[in-house]
Order: structure tokens, then sequence, then C-alpha cells
């Protein structure tokens, strides 16, 4: 169902109000009244839509790696690794790189409230449970559960270092170079080494 468009424009004066008030004060700093005077809206108005400012920021992170996770279970498909297109990863690494310049200022934004080390927690959890299914749903058997374990957590940390990374140098590389990177870097390092 989709939402009134006044619901529509007061949650976007929301989160352009916590997007500008982070350029100027830390997000411990930052009231209610600062977001909703910076909204032009009552806090009656806030609070009809978030409990607090932390629950509006983890409506950025839902929202962004929801978008993330529809991108990889949408373009990462068939019934084995081997199965997959390298053109099809190769496009799908792009659309998420694409998506995060689209996007860098909310990425940051949540970045800059709950810290890096927290949103990569938080998106890492994501990502593992993303290349959890892919391994089990195209049979990739790697020696042991252990050792499968702490190959994910390798991979999605060191994606999320390099998207922050990217992110946070105004995005000097273009889509095109990063995702060659991780290409480089993932499937044709890590990958390979151990024979996916």
């Amino acid at each position: 169902m989709k939402k009134d468009l006044r619901v529509q424009k007061t949650l976007q004066s929301i989160d352009d109000a916590i997007i500008k008030l982070l350029k100027e004060k830390s997000f411990e700093n930052i009231t209610i009244k600062d977001i909703s005077d910076e909204a032009m809206i009552n806090r009656g108005t806030f609070y009809s839509h978030y409990s607090d400012k932390y629950e509006l920021i983890e409506s950025f992170q839902v929202a962004l790696v929801s978008d993330i996770e529809a991108l990889l279970y949408g373009n990462i498909v068939g019934e084995s690794y081997s199965e997959i297109a390298e053109s099809q990863i190769k496009e799908t690494i792009l659309k998420v790189f694409e998506y995060l310049k689209e996007n860098r200022i909310r990425v940051l934004t949540v970045a800059n409230s709950v810290g890096t080390t927290e949103f990569a927690k938080y998106f890492s959890r994501h990502m593992y449970d993303f290349y959890k299914v892919k391994s089990e749903e195209f049979g990739v058997d790697l020696n042991s559960e252990g050792f499968t374990d702490y190959l994910i957590t390798y991979v999605t940390n060191a994606h999320m270092g390099i998207f922050l990374k990217w992110l946070k140098n105004d995005c000097q590389e273009s889509t095109e170079e990063m995702a060659g990177l991780i290409e480089t870097f993932t499937i044709n390092g890590v990958f390979k080494a151990v024979d996916i």
C-alpha cells in the first residue's frame, strides 16, 4: 500500500533534516527538537513516525540493506556457481556500486550516526547471510563449516571496508573501476584460491 503524499513529504523532510544536522553536529548531540525544527514539523509529528532518533537511523539501515539484498538475490541466480555467467556477477557488482553512489549521503549518515564499526557489523551480518545462502544453494563445499564461516566473514568485511572507503573518498573512482577491484580481489583472488 502506497503512503499518503503528505506522509511521504513529512518523512522526506525528517530524512533531510537529520542529514543536514549531522553535517553540523554529532548524532549524540542532535535532539528530536532539532530534527523537528529543521524539518519544520512539530515533535508530535516526528513521534507519529519514529519512537526516537535511533529508530530513524535504523529505518535508513533497514532500507539500505533491503535494497542491496534485493539487488543481490535478484541478480545472482542459477543452479550452481559454475552456471552463473561471469558477466552476471560483474554486472551485479556494478549495480551495487551504482546504488551505493546514488545513496552515498544516506550510507554515510548511518555510518556517522551509529559509527562505522557498528554499521559495518550490521551490514556484514546481512551480507554474511547472503553468501551463506548462496554457498549452500550452489552446493559449494569448502572443507568444513568453520572454514566456510571464516571465508564468508573475510569476504563480507573486506567488501564493507572497500565500500565505506570509496564513499568517504567522495566516490573518486568510477563505479566500473570499483567493480573491477572487487572482481580482482574477490572473484579472481579469494574464490580462485579456494577453487570456486
